[in-house]
């Protein structure tokens, strides 16, 4: 086993909850970004999104692992199947995604800068 883990295998190990992985993400980035207001501001609304976007993600999950729990069935029942089937959840899950997703790509561009020049935009 190697002395040194990379900060994604500890993580990886450590398995924490989607929270708590878009709270030490944030928590890590603060420093580069000064005290400023606009800086907190926007690290508050990142860990939203990423929050957000990582319970999209397990909705999505969720509702794959309903499809592979259906059809791994030995005898499985036309009803489950059709259960399985409804996504209008999985669909929403997907669209919210989207949205986070171009949303957060926007704000990282604003960190990027705000950590370039040593604070927040």
């Amino acid at each position: 086993m190697p002395l040194f883990l990379s900060p994604s295998t500890q993580l990886s190990r450590a398995r924490p909850g989607a929270a708590d992985l878009a709270r030490l993400a944030v928590d890590q980035l603060r420093p580069s970004l000064g005290a400023r207001h606009d800086g907190v501001v926007l690290c508050d609304l990142l860990e939203d999104e990423l929050r957000s976007a990582l319970d999209g993600l397990e909705s999505v999950r969720g509702h794959l692992e309903d499809v592979l729990r259906a059809l791994l069935d030995p005898h499985p029942a036309p009803l489950d199947l059709l259960e399985a089937g409804e996504d209008a959840h999985a669909q929403a899950a997907l669209a919210a995604l989207e949205v986070t997703l171009a949303s957060l790509a926007r704000r990282l561009t604003r960190l990027a800068a705000g950590v370039s020049a040593g604070s927040a935009p």
